[in-house]
């Protein structure tokens, strides 16, 4: 189970693709309907880059640290990093 919640977003873009394969290239192998297959796997492509998480970087951690104690509320966001 930990496999696919990890890898939630692969295994979603690939049924997205399937269900779009079978939707559009179902009444044959035309420019356009490629084109729109394309499309869609482009679209996943770039939503998987945007969306996926990285790490953080010395940089924040350092102005963190500096913002803790300053009597200021600091918003601590806890994230999977899946």
């Amino acid at each position: 189970m930990a496999f696919i919640n990890h890898y939630s977003m692969v295994w979603s873009g690939i049924l997205v693709l399937g269900l779009g394969a079978f939707f559009i290239l179902r009444k044959g192998i035309t420019i356009k309907n490629g084109l729109i297959w394309l499309a869609i796997g482009i679209f996943i492509l770039v939503g998987w880059i945007v969306l996926r998480p990285d790490q953080a970087t010395t940089t924040e951690l350092s102005q963190f640290q500096g913002n803790l104690g300053r009597n200021r509320a600091v918003l601590l966001e806890l994230q999977s990093p899946y």
